[in-house]
């Protein structure tokens, strides 16, 4: 008894001498970079007060985050200019206000899509938005996400030559034919994720991507049916993934898909 007490009072002091587990700065470097990243811009400088672990740990940062709600003066303005101390900008994500000039968003995205930039977010609370020339034969940008804005119509004679997912979250379009013009300058498009609500004023969706090989729907939102045609025209051969939740439709459409390996489909079309 004497020797089994002697050895847990060994294993007792052993525990007591070492380090505890689980604390944060505990976790890998690149963990850290992973949870910091998912933080607002405006708060990723503020970690740099936890410990001297962290001290230098927001200037690895890649992913930057600005959201204009609540809205303060100059706040843009600041975040703009921390933006432009960065050598390299892979993510960002911009969740803006009708505060917001257009020449502002313009000269920001242009600046970032010199800074290696390869996914881009932007919500703009129903204002309107216009590409900056610069995204357009940029190879480096391959996900392109927009949300609540109305998309200006885009020249002829252009490309998102490097897009290959693209999400319009209850986007406006000037027509229908905006949102097949809008498809057929993203040449590699494979991810195509659309969610319509009673801001989006397309009637018919057409969606003739041959490149596609996932695409996913959401016509869920509302309170009542538009009237006339409304729904959605479908051709993708290469598509393999598809799921749709749609209880507005009165139309639906679909071409040849031989390569499909995965769909689901929740519908209430009239």
């Amino acid at each position: 008894m004497r020797n089994q007490d002697r050895r847990r009072g060994i294993m007792t002091n052993q525990i007591r001498r070492s380090p505890r587990r689980g604390r944060l700065s505990e976790f890998p470097h690149e963990l850290l970079l992973k949870i910091v990243s998912f933080l607002p811009s405006k708060d990723v400088v503020a970690t740099s007060a936890i410990s001297k672990r962290w001290k230098s740990l927001w200037k690895e940062v890649k992913k930057f985050r600005y959201d204009a709600t609540p809205s303060y003066p100059h706040t843009f303005q600041m975040f703009a200019l921390f933006i432009r101390s960065r050598s390299n900008v892979e993510s960002l994500q911009l969740k803006l206000n009708p505060n917001n000039s257009r020449q502002d968003i313009k000269d920001l995205v242009n600046y970032v899509v010199a800074r290696s930039l390869r996914e881009l977010r932007i919500e703009m609370l129903y204002k309107s938005f216009e590409f900056p020339q610069s995204l357009y034969l940029y190879p480096q940008l391959e996900t392109l996400i927009l949300e609540k804005l109305s998309l200006v119509d885009i020249p002829s004679n252009v490309s998102l030559i490097g897009v290959k997912k693209l999400h319009l979250l209850s986007v406006r379009f000037s027509s229908d034919e905006s949102v097949t013009k809008l498809l057929s300058i993203c040449p590699l498009l494979e991810d195509l994720v659309v969610r319509r609500s009673t801001y989006t004023n397309v009637m018919v969706f057409t969606i003739d991507v041959p490149t596609l090989k996932c695409l996913s729907i959401d016509n869920t939102s509302g309170k009542s049916r538009p009237e006339g045609v409304h729904g959605f025209v479908i051709n993708a051969p290469s598509l393999r993934c598809f799921s749709i939740k749609d209880t507005f439709s009165n139309y639906v459409r679909f071409g040849y898909m031989p390569e499909l390996v995965k769909a689901s489909a929740c519908q209430h079309c009239l």
